[in-house]
This record gives structure tokens, C-alpha cells and sequence, in this order.
């Protein structure tokens, strides 16, 4: 996950992702939805390829620092052994979470095409020894894009390898390692969406009240009680909405300068005065909105100053 200028609030995010997604029946929908082998698939039989722990409910994930030779470590946020259904073949699955795309530093294809080329060299030894390619897992990193560019919202872009032929070869190699899927969210939950983002956008964005949220999910998507982590999506609700404001808000760089010279940052403040609000118009309490946005001592007196009076 791309940390911004606030980095011990993205990092809280992330955690919650990583509990959200490891949850097996939501991890079943979510590979439904990206990985074209799965489309249409019953999530459960999806689930019983997962590694599931003791629980009934967690599932497994891989070590998340992959070694190669002089290259060093490379820490992955979720990594997963999912067996496919029918067919009995188990590929690795990497599943990140990214707040935004105008701002990262660096292309996030070429970061997403450096994992999947982790994964692969971390094979050998391991899933297969000396030239016995054949053995040689498929390899899928998928991206969950918070707050994409416009133009890319609410699409899933799926990439791998395609030949390009000059004459007419007598036999075609299928290449099919390599597999980079975006997601790209953004903007509120839309019943009128394709059913590969319903679950993913009904999930993660806005648009629901939490009561709706859990309805939905327990009824159309059959996620327990057990499985449902309530206060992790309670928070990851505002994510796309934050981190929007975080980049887009108008004059947030100089209210933060402005803020860091009184001692408290005021684009800050601005922000979590506008989720609060927000949140509390969705139905969450008071109480619940501030824990959120983890209003610091200083800002908490001056946030429900203004929500009250608001």
C-alpha cells in the first residue's frame, strides 16, 4: 500500500484491509470478481481452495517477504495459495491495496509487474528444481484501487501475455505466468454496476449505511456474523472518501503548511471535521465517527465545536 504524508493513518487502513480480506468468504468474492478462471464460479467452492485456518474462517497467507539471491527482500502486503476449482492447480495470488493513483512516485504496473517477477524466482526450489518448468505456478497480483482517475473508475483491467506472430507458426506457446489485474473503485456503491465490482464496491465504499452494508452482505453474499469485521469496515468506509479529500481538497497543501506552523495542521482538521460529518449524516454515532478519524486531544474539542454548531 502507497503511504502518504500521514503515514500512521494510512497504516491503520491497511491493517484493517488486511483483516477485511483475509476473512475466507470475502476473499472468495473478491477472487471471483478478478480472476477470469473464477468468473461465475460458487464462492463457496472458491473458499474450500483457500487455505482456511482453525477458525473456519481465516485464512492462511503466505510469508510476505520474498528473498532472491543478491536482490534482497521485498515485503508484499497479502499473499495466498488458492487451489482452483475442478482442475486441482494451485496458483499464488498477491492482493494489494492502493489509496490513489495520480500521486505515487512510480508507475504502479511496473511495481505490480516487480512482484509478479519476485513470486516467480521465489518458485524455484520450492514449487519446482532444476528445468522442470512445467511445475511453474501462475502467478496473479491484483490491485484495489481506492480513488482512481476519473476517466478509469468503476472498470477492471485485467493484463497477461498475448503473442504477436510473424508467418504462420506450427504451434502457439501459452505463456499465462504473468497476470496483473486493477480494480479500480471510486464514487458511491451502485446496484447498477457489473456484478465483478458490485461486491468489491459495495464493500469498501460509500454509499451504504453500515446496517445496509452488513444486510447486504449477510443476505446476498452470505458473509457470518463470524466473518463480518464490523469495526474494520466501519473505518475502512471513509477510505476512499478521505483519501479523495486528502488529495484533491483545494488549498490542502497550504492549510497544512499554515497548520504545521501553529502546531496543528489544519488541512487535517478541515478534512476530519468534513468525515465526521459525514459519517454521522450516514448513520454512525458521534462517538464512532470520532474514533475514525482518530481526532487527536487538541483537534477533538475544536471538531465538535463545529459539528454541533454546523
Amino acid at each position: 500500500m502507497n503511504t502518504p504524508a500521514d503515514k500512521k493513518s494510512w497504516l491503520k487502513y491497511d491493517q484493517n484491509f488486511k483483516t477485511v480480506i483475509h476473512r475466507g468468504t470475502i476473499l472468495s468474492w473478491i477472487l471471483q470478481g478478478c480472476i477470469g478462471e473464477l468468473n461465475g464460479q460458487d464462492y463457496q467452492k472458491i473458499k474450500e481452495g483457500l487455505d482456511i485456518g482453525a477458525d473456519g474462517y481465516t485464512v492462511r497467507g503466505k510469508e510476505t517477504e520474498q528473498f532472491s539471491g543478491t536482490n534482497g527482500p521485498v515485503i508484499m502486503d497479502n499473499i495466498f495459495d488458492v487451489r482452483l476449482p475442478g482442475s486441482g492447480e494451485t496458483v499464488s495470488v498477491i492482493v494489494d491495496l492502493e489509496a490513489q493513483n495520480d500521486s505515487t512516485p512510480y508507475p504502479i504496473g511496473k511495481r505490480a509487474e516487480y512482484y509478479l517477477g519476485r513470486l516467480v524466482s521465489a518458485q524455484k526450489g520450492v514449487d519446482f528444481s532444476n528445468s522442470d518448468y512445467g511445475n511453474l505456478r501462475r502467478v496473479y497480483s491484483i490491485w484495489i484501487m481506492m480513488n482512481p482517475p476519473e476517466k478509469n473508475r468503476n472498470t477492471i483491467l485485467r493484463y497477461k501475455m498475448t503473442p504477436s506472430m510473424v508467418g504462420k507458426p506450427g504451434e502457439i506457446y501459452e505463456l499465462n505466468t504473468y497476470n496483473a489485474i486493477f480494480v479500480n473503485l471510486g464514487g458511491d456503491y451502485d446496484e447498477s454496476l457489473p456484478k465483478e465490482l458490485k461486491f468489491m464496491s459495495a464493500l469498501f465504499m460509500n454509499g451504504l449505511t453500515e446496517n445496509e452494508r452488513k444486510d447486504l452482505m449477510k443476505k446476498t453474499y452470505k458473509i457470518s456474523a463470524k466473518e463480518y469485521p464490523s469495526k474494520e469496515l466501519r473505518q475502512m468506509g471513509v477510505f476512499g472518501e478521505d483519501c479523495k479529500r486528502r488529495y484533491t481538497r483545494e488549498g490542502y497543501a497550504k492549510g497544512l503548511a499554515e497548520g504545521e506552523a501553529l502546531g496543528i495542521s489544519k488541512g487535517r482538521l478541515e478534512s476530519k471535521v468534513d468525515i465526521v460529518i459525514s459519517l454521522i449524516s450516514k448513520g454512525y454515532t458521534e462517538e464512532d465517527a470520532l474514533d475514525i478519524v482518530q481526532a487527536t486531544p487538541e483537534e477533538l474539542e475544536e471538531i465538535c465545536s463545529r459539528i454541533h454548531n454546523s
